[in-house]
Formats: C-alpha cells, structure tokens, sequence
C-alpha cells in the first residue's frame, strides 16, 4: 500500500536552462575526473543568491499577497533543506574532505569559515545541485499537488534568474587541491 502511495505523490518536473545543466555537467566533470574544488567561501554564498533573488522578486509582488508570502517562505525553505542536505546528497565523494574541514572551521574563533554555516560558505554550483534534486526530494513529501505547482513555478522563476546571473554567481576556474588532499580524499 505504501509503494502505491507513493507513486500517487505529486512529483514535479522543473525546467532547468539549458547552460546551467551545462555548468552542473562541467561541475561534475570538473570535481570527479579532473579532481578540482569548488573554491571555499563561495564570493556569493547561497544565502546572498537567494537574498539577492528576493530582493530582486519582492518589488515585483504585491505585498501582503498569498504570492508574496509564498517567495518569503520558498526561500526560506531553500535555505533550510540547503543546510540539511549539503553535507548528506549534495556533495561528491572528493568534496567530502573539504567538507569536514569547512565544518571544523565554523566552530572556529577565527579564519574564513569562523561563525559561518554552509549556506554562508557554498555558491551556486551546490545551490543548483539542490535544485535539480529537489523534484526527487518533493516526491517524498506529503505535499499536496496545488502546493507542489506553487513551488515549481516559484522554483522555475528562481531558476531563470540564476540563468540570467551565471557570470555573477557561478565561479570561473575550479581550484586544485593539494596532493596530501587528494590522497586523504580517495583514501576517506
């Protein structure tokens, strides 16, 4: 009965442009094969993206709307299930070291990742692998379908500003890490 249940829930198809699948396949390649990192704290960190994005959203919605109050919650949202999932589906195995490392430094007095959480630290490479499992991830909800069209349309617009911000948030060059990181990456 449960496996029924499930194939019932609403799942969402969402939009991706087409340069940003292009990003998250160089992205791919880039930190499996050619063993590169995604530099550590992100210029943009997730939480600006999705700032900037409301701030950029808000003045194009009535305040006090249903509508309006939908985007306040979606980015919060986003910003919650970012935190959650970072460290358990969004990253790759060669990142998984760096993670740890990042982690350490948020419990530090000082450096660049003192007083910070993921959403301060990882860009929009992790905040677009977030969006292309978010489909999967609403399936497991409880979300009703009304709901579940809400959020896609708020996701798909938040989508296409991303596509429209590439050059602003996404990094150029992925850096290379040390051979010491490297061996402790494959080995971990």
């Amino acid at each position: 009965m449960q496996e029924e249940t499930f194939h019932t829930r609403p799942s969402i198809q969402l939009p991706v442009p087409d340069h940003i699948k292009a990003i998250l396949v160089d992205d791919w390649e880039n930190v499996t094969k050619n063993q590169q990192l995604v530099p550590l704290p992100a210029a943009n960190p997730v939480n600006k993206i999705l700032d900037d994005y409301l701030d950029y959203e808000q003045p194009r919605r009535q305040a006090g709307t249903a509508q309006a109050d939908i985007l306040v919650e979606v980015i919060a949202g986003l910003k919650e299930y970012f935190e959650k999932t970072l460290g358990r589906i969004l990253l790759y195995r060669f990142e998984r070291s760096q993670y740890i490392e990042v982690r350490e430094g948020f419990n530090k007095d000082s450096g660049d990742f003192a007083g910070k959480s993921v959403g301060d630290t990882y860009g929009a490479e992790h905040l677009c692998r977030l969006i292309v499992t978010l489909p999967e991830l609403i399936a497991q909800t409880n979300m009703d379908a009304q709901s579940s069209n809400r959020l896609r349309e708020e996701l798909t617009k938040l989508t296409i500003w991303i596509g429209r911000n590439v050059e602003q948030y996404f990094v150029a060059e992925y850096e290379t890490p040390s051979p010491e990181y490297v061996e402790k990456a494959r080995s971990g």
